[in-house]
């Protein structure tokens, strides 16, 4: 590889990087290349990719977009998983796609413009995903004018119930 295909490479590499918002950095050592290939198509269906690229590239084009610390996490055999748009969602379907594997692990990971170990990547998986945000968004949102009309409710229901219970009294002395 000449320096011209470096360079290209190193650019197309740090633009994934950079289009993306969550980047996993793994090791795969002792995994068949079938089981590579087989973990890459599956990231391709979900809008994800994984990259084999050696680490002094890989180290280059992090740094040309920004994106410091993940130098010590590149070492040895590094495959790197660029996410789909939803962040979240794709962390899920990482940590689920690589249950089988267990001679992929995650090294770490770039979030939101910072560096996380390994675990951290796993917890990601774990936190709610865009559409429950929204939910709860439009819950929490919703719950203020519920309560207003609670309150606004109330005083006239506790009139109707004290008339009710006076019109059963009255009906009731005139049984007697």
């Amino acid at each position: 590889m000449n320096r011209t295909e470096k360079a290209e490479l190193t650019a197309q590499f740090g633009g994934n990087a950079a289009k993306t918002p969550f980047v996993v950095v793994t090791e795969f050592r002792g995994t068949k290349v079938s089981e590579i290939n087989t973990v890459r198509r599956e990231l391709e269906k979900n809008g994800m990719s994984f990259k084999v690229i050696k680490n002094t590239l890989a180290k280059r084009a992090f740094a040309e977009v920004g994106f410091t610390g993940l130098d010590g996490h590149l070492k040895g055999m590094t495959g790197v998983v660029f996410s789909g748009p939803d962040a979240i969602a794709s962390a899920r379907v990482l940590k689920d796609l690589l249950k089988p594997y267990p001679t992929i692990q995650v090294r770490a990971g770039y979030f939101d413009g910072s560096v996380m170990p390994g675990d951290a990547v796993k917890l990601v998986a774990e936190l709610p995903g865009k559409p429950e945000l929204y939910a709860r968004l439009l819950a929490t949102m919703l719950e203020g004018p519920r309560q207003l009309l609670r309150v606004l409710n109330g005083p006239g229901r506790e009139l109707v119930q004290v008339l009710k219970n006076h019109e059963d009294k009255l009906s009731a002395a005139a049984a007697e």
